[in-house]
């Protein structure tokens, strides 16, 4: 008679373990690294696999790499998402290293996107991050799944808010100034789980960029505490970790350390501008690019007068052959008909200020520091 001998209990365990431990390898979304990084996440009470799951499959756009766009990147690259893409146009400076976390004195001169963008390859390898060094325009928006507006300039929020209205997408929004410093979320579609709101409802009206950090100042340590709010709501946003301040504008005054809130609501005669009363505030500035205007300074028949807008410790570090401050303008002799090239480090004050005064006005593409790129003259 033959006789089978009964299976080997702990042989048929370990076999059912491996194929459950292969099973699981080869349909699991998150990597061992991942799982290592997300590890506190996930030890949160809402937290778990889900969590970074959701997480892993974000898609994320930073529009400014400075003082609000260092945390948000450095909290972002350490989140376990998929995707970043970090949009700044500028270069880093000496004076932004106070406050711009993300860059040492070995970096000044180079892309803030870039070094933002190996930063974060540094944190996550496996985070696909896309460095753009240019100016923030709509079509940037796609593919994503949030926008952070971390470049603190009215003019660019208002064009980031029409965009995400557009694509129907949530965007993140934050400004710091001195030692003040606010929070939103706006979601025109009101899916994001609080009212449909924009950034029109909260500035209804329509102006250019009226203060910066080089003129007015700001506490370097606000940048931080600011940003990092911001991050924390891509996070709620995108993985439901705590409830984002849709609806709500969270203000904190850096001088007393007191954080308030305030409703934001969309009136019934709620009117926002589209793109095209954007561009009217915007893009109509008449600009003109470094080399032909250096081109025009050097022409002694030319009587172009280049007023330079920026503050008295920003002048002393080189103008442009031949500038004025606005306090000198009345001394050039020339009339209310001869243009104006009106300059300051990067554009959005030559603009404010050109709004003031009733004469022809140019404006320098890029500013001073576009001049210095191109290496052209400096007093």
């Amino acid at each position: 008679m033959t006789t089978t001998d009964p299976p080997n209990r702990a042989t048929t365990d370990r076999a059912t373990t491996d194929r459950a431990t292969t099973d699981r390898a080869t349909t699991d979304p998150l990597s061992p690294a991942r799982r290592r990084l997300g590890s506190r996440t996930a030890a949160l009470d809402a937290g778990g696999d889900r969590t970074l799951e959701r997480l892993a499959a974000a898609s994320v756009l930073v529009v400014g790499a400075g003082g609000l766009g260092a945390p948000v990147i450095a909290y972002l690259a350490g989140s376990g998402i998929a995707r970043l893409t970090i949009v700044d146009p500028d270069t880093v400076d000496p004076s932004n290293l106070a406050r711009q976390t993300l860059f040492g004195a070995a970096d000044v001169g180079r892309p803030k996107a870039q070094v933002a963008a190996d930063r974060a390859r540094a944190v996550d390898p496996e985070c696909r991050v896309e460095a753009v060094v240019d100016s923030f325009h709509p079509g940037m928006v796609a593919g994503h799944d949030v926008v952070v507006d971390a470049a603190d300039s009215v003019v660019v929020t208002r064009a980031i808010s029409d965009a995400c209205a557009a694509a129907r997408v949530p965007f993140v929004w934050g400004s710091v100034l001195g030692y003040d410093g606010q929070v939103s979320v706006f979601d025109d579609t009101g899916s994001a789980g609080g009212p449909a709101v924009d950034f029109h409802d909260l500035h209804p009206e329509v102006r250019p960029d009226e203060g910066s950090c080089a003129l007015d100042g700001v506490l370097p340590a606000l940048c931080g505490a600011v940003g990092s709010v911001m991050a924390a709501q891509v996070t709620a946003l995108v993985a439901g970790l705590g409830e984002p301040l849709v609806g709500r504008v969270l203000s904190v005054d850096a001088r007393r350390w007191r954080w308030t809130e305030s409703p934001l609501r969309r009136g019934p005669g709620s009117r926002r501008p589209g793109p095209a009363a954007e561009h009217e505030a915007h893009d109509d500035a008449v600009r003109i690019a470094p080399a032909a205007l250096a081109a025009r300074v050097a022409d002694p028949a030319d009587p172009v007068v280049v007023v330079d807008v920026r503050t008295p410790a920003e002048l002393s570090t080189g103008t442009i052959p031949g500038a004025v401050t606005p306090d000198q303008l009345h001394t050039t002799g020339t009339d209310s008909d001869t243009a104006l090239v009106v300059v300051c480090a990067r554009g959005p004050r030559a603009v404010a200020w050109a709004a003031t005064v009733d004469r022809p006005t140019t404006i320098l593409d890029g500013g001073m520091e576009a001049w210095r790129r191109e290496g052209l003259p400096i007093v």
